[in-house]
């Protein structure tokens, strides 16, 4: 399981707090700064081919993810670009997604996971 190195100085919320944190065990896993579009938004709604539906955010980074499983092309909702299941490195519920291509990756996240 691979796993983004988070900075141990930011895992404690502040008033000022930027961060996205698991709505299970309140583990930090992204920022709002990281937020980035892809096909011209930063939010999408898909339906995976078990017909569940997922609302998800679009970030550069979540240092507060693990990923499990092999890269897959399958049913990627962004054509051309491989994913790993996204979990929380601290409590494992799944958050999302990465999505990889070439030497570029971004993250998926379910924005219902977060807080």
């Amino acid at each position: 399981m691979a796993k983004e190195q988070a900075d141990p100085r930011r895992e404690t919320a502040t008033p000022e707090d930027d961060s996205l944190r698991c709505r299970v065990c309140e583990h930090r896993i992204t920022e709002r700064a990281y937020r980035r579009e892809m096909a011209g938004a930063h939010e999408h709604t898909f339906v995976n081919p078990a017909g569940y539906s997922f609302r998800i955010g679009c970030f550069v980074a979540a240092p507060g993810c693990a990923h499990v499983g092999a890269p897959s092309e399958a049913f990627s909702w962004f054509p051309g670009w491989k994913w790993q299941v996204a979990v929380c490195s601290r409590c494992h519920a799944h958050v999302g997604w990465i999505f990889r291509l070439g030497g570029e990756q971004f993250h998926g996240l379910i924005l219902a996971a977060l807080r």
